[in-house]
């Protein structure tokens, strides 16, 4: 879940994180489109990497075509750049990087190479020729709270997270306006890991969370160390990134999974066509396919099944969006009044924690 670094969410906290304005103008490649991947992680990961990946085996099936990747790329400007370098000189004109510390690289190459496309999931830097989407998680995050409130006997849930970040602060702040909506009164503890992956530490924070009361818990991690724990404990889970319900079969509530091929697939047939646009610093949710629970959402009721896939309905047509006011911070104050909508100008500056959230972003 490689999204931002530590001192992008410095910057969120200090003020909110400045974005590059969105980038249009058609891109047209020298030659078809000639695809590879750039990894920060492995693909055996059970999270960030291993979705991507998937996205990877659909292009290749999709386009009939090998489609290279290396692994374990750190985010190090020049080590990027090298590797992007590489398969530029072996004709490859669809650069693919998956992850906030690869920006600076892909920026200069993209400006270096404008007849060369470039995506960088989860990264923020934008030009006419490179795109950096994002999912609307906190679409399927809200559901899965709403999940969770639903079947919660002690009215305490309990969500694992990496880093405090804007990208990860909706995802809490969704999970738990979800459950509030199932379940007034329901509270959502949350416990930061300080790494991306780190199973030890999340099954511990899983396991104090379950001990202070929590019966369902919520990974927002690579790994699935904590919703393990809680199956250990015959409590219920939710996943995240990849349907992680082979690791808590007895007790998992759903998954919510990235399906970053539902944005790719079409940005190449569009280049195919030399039609594609940039843009820029993009958001994709239901409606582009690329967020999604896995389905039937487990040990809930035919009403409350009902009612997600209503909510959801609602989400994919534009009528309903999670963070639709009044929303109230943990302090009182209101940050969304009644009737409005949160901008992606106050999505991407989120630094705070919701009425019913329990935990801090500091």
């Amino acid at each position: 879940m490689k999204r931002l670094s530590l001192l992008a969410s410095v910057c969120a906290l200090f003020g909110g994180l400045a974005l590059a304005p969105h980038a249009q103008a058609q891109v047209k490649l020298d030659g078809p489109p000639k695809i590879a991947f750039i990894y920060l992680g492995a693909i055996s990961d059970a999270g960030w990497t291993g979705a991507q990946n998937r996205a990877r085996l659909i292009m290749q099936k999709t386009f009939h075509q090998h489609i290279p990747y290396v692994e374990n790329i750190p985010e190090q400007t020049e080590k990027v750049e090298q590797t992007v370098e590489l398969f530029l000189n072996r004709g490859y004109n669809v650069i693919i990087g998956g992850t906030y510390g690869y920006g600076d690289a892909f920026a200069a190459e993209a400006k270096s190479h404008p007849h060369v496309a470039f995506v960088n999931m989860g990264g923020v830097t934008t030009a006419p020729n490179l795109e950096s989407p994002y999912p609307k998680t906190f679409q399927g995050w809200y559901l899965a709270g709403y999940a969770a409130g639903s079947v919660t006997k002690t009215k305490t849930i309990g969500m694992i997270e990496g880093f405090p970040i804007p990208s990860v602060v909706w995802d809490i702040n969704a999970f738990a306006l979800g459950a509030e909506a199932a379940n007034p009164g329901t509270v959502a503890k949350v416990a930061f890991v300080n790494s991306w992956d780190d199973p030890v530490k999340e099954g511990q924070l899983s396991n104090a969370m379950i001990e202070q009361g929590a019966d369902v818990i919520a990974t927002d991690m690579d790994s699935p160390a904590a919703i393990v724990q809680a199956e250990k404990a015959g409590k219920y889970s939710v996943g995240y990134q990849n349907d992680m319900s082979a690791d808590a079969p007895k007790g998992i509530l759903t998954s919510v999974i990235f399906y970053w091929d539902k944005m790719l697939v079409p940005m190449v047939e569009k280049l195919k066509a030399g039609t594609w646009t940039s843009a820029g610093d993009s958001l994709y949710g239901f409606d582009a396919g690329m967020v999604a629970l896995t389905l039937p959402v487990k040990h809930v009721s035919p009403a409350v099944q009902a009612k997600i896939a209503s909510l959801q309905a609602e989400m994919t047509a534009g009528k309903f969006d999670p963070f639709t006011g009044p929303i109230k911070a943990q302090d009182g104050s209101v940050k969304v009044a009644a009737g409005q909508t949160m901008t992606s100008d106050q999505l991407w500056g989120m630094n705070y924690l919701v009425s019913n959230v329990e935990g801090s972003v500091k």
